[in-house]
């Protein structure tokens, strides 16, 4: 069985206490919290850990989305990712977007 790296690194932020979200279908965000350092650094630490993740944009949305972690957008120029599918989730990266994750 393949390995969802967009949901591990999801599931790894959130128990660590990372405020992750979808932003509709088109970016995401992820915060901790300022004014808790430990947390701070466990997901400083993971997301160093973890490396780059560009390649995986699409997959964190879209597991974002289907985890119910989304701030929906309400814009009528959105390119939606594709539904997941049985074999797993396959976004779409959206390279014309920068991320600030």
């Amino acid at each position: 069985m393949d390995r969802n790296l967009a949901a591990e690194l999801v599931d790894r932020l959130i128990e660590a206490g990372c405020d992750i979200r979808a932003l509709g279908t088109v970016g995401y965000s992820l915060v901790d919290p300022l004014d808790d350092k430990e947390v701070s650094d466990r997901v400083h630490i993971i997301l160093e850990d973890f490396g780059p993740r560009d390649h995986l944009f699409g997959d964190i949305i879209a597991y974002l989305n289907t985890i119910g972690r989304v701030l929906p957008l309400e814009t009528s120029d959105a390119d939606p990712l594709p539904q997941p599918t049985a074999s797993g989730i396959r976004g779409r990266a959206f390279p014309q977007l920068a991320s600030n994750c």
